[in-house]
């Protein structure tokens, strides 16, 4: 069991995503490791079997995406498939303007998310309140923006790669650009490129994944899904321990003192570990996530 990155198009849900790959690979335990909204296009990750418990690890990942901002309009949404409003009176920026726009917000900024996404409202979900037509109010909530490349400026179109930590919704840099210019503006087109190692350009094409040969030849190893988290190769003794709960030391010359740790053993990938330090002063390897006892080169796939 492994991990599946495909390319969706504009129009499927993630779900769809999910559901295709069940299908292509007959089993039911399939999940995507971060959304895409159907307006979007672009990678997106999905773990099989016991690699879906590697989610929390991969919805973390910071992501880059290339989005088209059209300014001079706003939409409910934030996006191409609400209500779209023309702002009356606009007057063209120049690129310093745009320019000077995206810079205010790279870094580490507050950022409302859109009425119509996934935060909860006193229980609810907030696109669920939005489509019954009742009032929104989000807060603000901080993340991350690296940087934020201007591609192409014609107005009323921008188009800019965004690099961003988990969390930041790009439908929500769009507007922001757009009411810092004073245009209004929202996102018309989104792609995601990348999201931690992984990229687009290496995923499954939507149109294979009706073919079982073709997208079980696509799966990739699960530790891949974590590869940019340390490694602790075990032996054949400690790796039996640590799949059956038990701390184990941190092997010498790891170079690793605290936090989470992708563990190995001689059969490959067993599961994630935290790191932390004993009375003595060494470094023991709590299990967290045993996926695979023996070793994922163990197992066959699904």
């Amino acid at each position: 069991m492994s991990v599946l990155v495909i390319d969706k198009p504009i129009g499927p849900t993630s779900h769809d995503a999910v559901d295709m790959a069940r299908r292509a690979l007959r089993t039911r335990r399939v999940g995507h490791f971060g959304t895409l909204d159907p307006f979007a296009s672009g990678l997106l990750v999905l773990g099989i079997g016991p690699s879906t418990r590697l989610a929390p690890f991969s919805t973390g990942h910071a992501k880059t995406y290339h989005a088209t901002v059209r300014l001079g309009e706003r939409s409910d949404t934030d996006d191409s498939d609400g209500t779209i409003e023309k702002v009356a009176g606009v007057t063209p920026p120049d690129r310093t303007a745009v320019e000077r726009a995206c810079a205010t917000w790279v870094g580490d900024v507050p950022q409302v998310p859109p009425a119509y996404s996934a935060k909860h409202v006193a229980g609810e979900r907030a696109y669920a309140l939005a489509r019954r037509g009742e009032a929104v109010t989000l807060e603000a909530v901080p993340v991350r923006i690296d940087s934020i490349e201007i591609e192409r400026y014609e107005w009323p179109e921008l188009e800019i790669t965004v690099r961003c930590g988990p969390g930041t919704y790009v439908r929500s840099l769009a507007r922001d650009i757009g009411e810092g210019l004073g245009t209004g503006g929202h996102c018309a087109a989104l792609r995601r490129l990348a999201s931690g190692p992984f990229r687009v350009e290496d995923a499954l094409a939507w149109s294979d994944l009706a073919d079982p040969a073709t997208t079980r030849a696509a799966l990739l190893p699960a530790w891949r899904a974590v590869a940019d988290l340390p490694a602790a190769k075990l032996d054949g003794d400690a790796q039996r321990a640590f799949a059956q709960g038990m701390e184990v030391r941190m092997p010498a010359g790891a170079g690793v003192r605290a936090g989470w740790v992708r563990v190995h053993g001689p059969r490959g990938f067993v599961g994630m570990a935290e790191a932390t330090r004993d009375e003595d002063g060494g470094v023991r390897l709590q299990p967290r996530r045993v996926l695979f006892p023996d070793g994922e080169d163990a197992g066959d796939s699904p």
